[in-house]
């Protein structure tokens, strides 16, 4: 079942693995080094414009606009969604075919990380708001934080010139312990793929898979950086 994780560290040293890293920490600009992350092998292999993209640095905002032609929702997606608004709506709520989007791509002060401000604008539903930040944390590695201190741990790679984010379980973080989620509670296996159509437009692919429930989620879309 759970796995609840206890620190039994000094005080100060809880404070340090459970306290995100702030702007102004000497190594913030560090905080999300894809370079490092992959290794040198995998990033020179990565397509250029996906290498630029992940370049980024903490101080930089940018603003992607595109079109999700396919969101699909299974019958257990669409209430897993509706349940997870109470923890910050980490998951599109609803299916749609050629849905524009919005994404602004910001750096996160909280975690120290760069946050995924994502808007869906349905043509016949409220507009729906995602918000999730990558980041690093001191045992776990790359993560991404969805909100009340739910995260998932991530595994970065390249895979024919495309970056590619698997999860690798989810967790609880409450300061000085962690409560791993059991896959079986858990979405399922996300991935997520970039993978460069030209120099300026990339494809952005999302599948989640249950081990029991099979596909839960499906996104496909195609993005430009804002002129």
């Amino acid at each position: 079942m759970f796995d609840l994780q206890f620190n039994s560290l000094e005080h100060s040293n809880n404070e340090r693995l459970a306290s995100p890293k702030k702007r102004g920490d000497a190594n913030l600009d560090n905080v999300l080094d894809y370079r490092t992350l992959l290794g040198k092998s995998q990033w020179r292999n990565l397509h250029p414009t996906i290498q630029k993209r992940f370049l980024e640095k903490a101080c930089d905002k940018t603003t992607y606009r595109g079109v999700m032609s396919e969101i699909v929702l299974s019958g257990f997606g669409k209430l897993f969604a509706q349940l997870c608004r109470l923890i910050g709506t980490p998951l599109a709520l609803y299916e749609g075919k050629n849905v524009p989007m919005t994404v602004n791509v910001y750096p996160d002060e909280k975690w120290g990380g760069m946050t995924w401000d994502r808007f869906y604008h349905y043509q016949h539903k409220p507009e729906n708001r995602i918000r999730s930040t990558k980041c690093l944390l001191p045992q776990e590695g790359l993560v991404e934080m969805i909100g009340c201190g739910f995260g998932m741990q991530l595994k970065v790679s390249q895979q024919n010139g495309a970056i590619k984010f698997e999860s690798d379980g989810y967790f609880v973080q409450l300061r000085n312990f962690k409560l791993k989620i059991p896959d079986i509670f858990a979405p399922g296996k996300t991935t997520v793929t970039q993978t460069a159509i030209s120099d300026k437009k990339f494809e952005f692919k999302l599948i989640v898979e249950h081990r029991l429930l099979g596909l839960v989620y499906k996104q496909v879309g195609i993005f430009s950086a804002a002129e």
